[in-house]
């Protein structure tokens, strides 16, 4: 019995001294999908899958004529309420209008004020604008396609910062530590890259007994794009 305890603690000396590895996967930190806010017909969807594009390039335009009509139709409404208020307050002042018909012709100014504020912002979500840089996942509508608010519209994902999820035993949280270094082996690329733990899981699975480890790949990279699978290589130190 006591040379099998021996034993046992010479083999758990050895293999904590040797890396440790699992599978892991390679995500971008952000994948979206575009919606419009507004109906109308696209007039300009030119990326397709995989196409890159830079954080501000313009990925939809939709008919803007409708709203560009209302907001000018707005904005004459908005300087005749002006004219009304500045006119009452002149009569005011000679007491020829009393204070009600003021306060009522000052509402109806700021509430064209607003409607104002509200064509404008319409007017502005005819484009939609990439939020990062990326690339083009797939399109779920095409040019020239008739939409409603919040239909999908193309999905995009972000290309300037990656990660690496994978799943450890959770009897791996004694010496995880965030911060920590690692390297990745590329399944596709047959590359390795460094990496650092950023997050470790807040949860551990009862049932598989693991947890979630999230890392950072170091810059720069090249070939990399997410769904590639990778081995992660955890250093003990000795």
């Amino acid at each position: 019995m006591q040379k099998l305890i021996i034993f046992m603690c010479f083999f758990l000396y050895m293999n904590a001294q040797e890396d440790l590895t699992s599978r892991a996967v390679i995500t971008s930190t952000n994948k979206t999908i575009l919606s419009s806010e507004l109906a109308g017909n696209i007039t300009y969807l030119n990326k397709l899958e995989g196409d890159y594009f830079s954080k501000g390039d313009i990925l939809v335009k939709l008919n803007c004529e409708v709203y560009k009509a209302k907001k000018n139709k707005v904005r004459i409404e908005k300087n005749i309420a002006y004219l009304k208020y500045k006119k009452n307050k002149e009569l005011e002042s000679y007491k020829s209008i009393g204070k009600f018909e003021v306060d009522i012709s000052k509402e109806e100014y700021r509430k064209q004020e607003t409607e104002y504020k509200i064509a404008t912002i319409n007017v502005k979500r005819c484009n939609i604008y990439a939020p990062y840089n990326g690339r083009v996942v797939s399109r779920k509508a095409n040019q020239f396609q008739s939409i409603k608010p919040n239909e999908e519209i193309i999905e995009i994902i972000a290309i300037d910062k990656f990660e690496a999820k994978t799943f450890v035993p959770s009897f791996w949280l004694r010496w995880l530590k965030k911060g920590s270094e690692i390297n990745l082996d590329i399944d596709e690329t047959n590359s390795t890259i460094k990496a650092i733990i950023k997050e470790v899981g807040s949860i551990v699975d009862p049932v598989s007994q693991t947890v979630l480890v999230r890392v950072t790949l170091n810059k720069p990279y090249e070939n990399i794009i997410p769904g590639m699978s990778a081995t992660a290589i955890f250093k003990i130190n000795k």
